[in-house]
């Protein structure tokens, strides 16, 4: 479709997204369902005040009904899957011009219909991958028409859609808990069928591997059982003690017998980067940690560091190598800040090793409050070092660091000095 003017563009809301980082209460099916009738309401009327929304004539008829409509679709199933044939659903990474180094571009959260997605898509398409990965969330509950409009590109209202970018050889899209508040059938149908694995193929099902002689590069599908009850979806900071209301976005059966039969990380060892949507731990005041898949990837990674990027928290942050509960070694990466307000305030070093994160705090959300700044990751792949290249949506470096992976799958970290623009916290 012809690219509109920019002065005819109309994005979604960023300061409707930003309730999605209310603590406790944000991060659940209820409100995602709130939310996405605000935008409907909002594609065609100027953008409203919550207090005028809230006061909206008989609002509660159509959320009601469209919310009881959408709870009860159950996931959707058959859950997609590999043969079993010791290669399905592994493929090899390769630079479109035919070079060593292999780029990727990388985000999470990102599929918001923002002016801000847009602005990073751009930055990202600059790169000129070989290849773009998605850490998943489509908000806000993933359906058919928010999926065209923030992820294929494809116009259904007033809003101006926005299109993840393509790399030049193939794309790949995780999915996340919003995603699956609306059964995930759109995932699974339409955005697997608009990415692409290099191999002329849509990709197959929600976790993948890329290999290349030196590296491995594991998509894992946390998404897929990442809430608890049908109504709220979960609401872990609100009651905190209930274990009805938890979720522990455990591994499918499919992806671990997939792991065991085709991948096989303890018999053809190699240095890895992990992919998720959900973070195994934090750093930073009231977000958990979803432990039970790094619990199920101890028999596939025990005495082995792996890298870990995940995003669901809406912030950047570099963790130095650490494990929670001994399952898993990793550095950890929070790369979610793609088209979400960009969650701010101070770390709690308690937690987790924090090493670097943003901390700005002055992006303009348009209903005059600020967040913090959005971004990406440009990753390149040569040989056996990996290197990590940070950028906000304005396409300013934030930091850089390279792991260089050795035969046994160990590595060694390094990064750029002086660090560009993250913070490294105090105690």
């Amino acid at each position: 479709m012809p690219e509109p003017n920019p002065r005819s563009r109309r994005f979604k809301s960023l300061s409707t997204a930003k309730l999605s980082n209310v603590r406790g209460f944000g991060r659940s099916r209820v409100l995602a369902r709130f939310q996405q009738m605000k935008t409907s309401m909002e594609s065609s009327t100027p953008r409203p005040k919550l207090f005028s929304f809230l006061t909206h004539g008989l609002f509660l008829i159509p959320y009601a009904l469209d919310y009881l409509k959408g709870i009860w679709n159950g996931k959707h199933k058959p859950y997609p899957t590999y043969a079993g044939d010791g290669r399905d659903g592994i493929y090899p990474l390769r630079a479109a011009d035919g070079g060593e180094a292999i780029k990727i571009s990388i985000a999470g959260d990102w599929g918001t219909g923002t002016n801000e997605a847009f602005q990073v898509a751009e930055k990202m398409s600059a790169f000129q991958p070989d290849y773009t990965l998605h850490l998943g969330d489509v908000y806000y509950v993933g359906d058919d028409r928010e999926v065209k409009e923030n992820f294929l590109g494809q116009m259904t209202d007033r809003y101006t859609p926005v299109s993840f970018p393509k790399g030049s050889v193939g794309t790949f899209a995780l999915v996340g808990n919003h995603e699956m508040y609306g059964g995930g059938s759109p995932y699974f149908g339409e955005m697997l069928s608009y990415c692409r694995t290099g191999t002329g193929e849509s990709q197959k099902a929600s976790f993948f591997c890329l290999e290349t002689a030196a590296w491995r590069i594991l998509g894992l599908d946390t998404g897929y059982n990442s809430f608890g009850i049908p109504v709220l979806g979960v609401i872990p900071d609100v009651v905190p003690n209930f274990p009805f209301f938890k979720t522990d976005c455990h591994l499918p059966e499919e992806l671990l017998d997939w792991l065991r039969t085709n991948v096989k990380p303890q018999q053809n060892k190699k240095p890895t980067l992990l992919l998720s949507h959900h973070q195994y731990f934090s750093g930073f005041p009231k977000e958990e940690g979803f432990r039970r898949p790094a619990e199920q990837l101890k028999e596939f990674f025990a005495g082995q560091d792996v890298v870990w990027i995940w995003g669901h928290e809406h912030r950047l942050a570099i963790y130095d190598r650490f494990s929670p509960d001994g399952s898993v070694q990793c550095y950890g990466r929070c790369l979610g800040n793609g088209g979400m307000p960009v969650e701010t305030g101070d770390p709690d070093l308690k937690k987790a090793p924090l090493a670097f994160y943003d901390p700005r705090s002055d992006y303009p959300i348009g209903d005059g409050t600020h967040a913090g700044w959005n971004g990406f990751l440009n990753l390149t792949l040569h040989g056996s070092i990996l290197t990590l290249d940070y950028r906000d949506l304005e396409n300013r470096q934030l930091f850089v660091e390279r792991f260089f992976g050795h035969s046994d799958g160990s590595l060694q970290n390094t990064y750029q000095t002086p660090v560009p623009m993250l913070k490294q916290p105090t105690s």
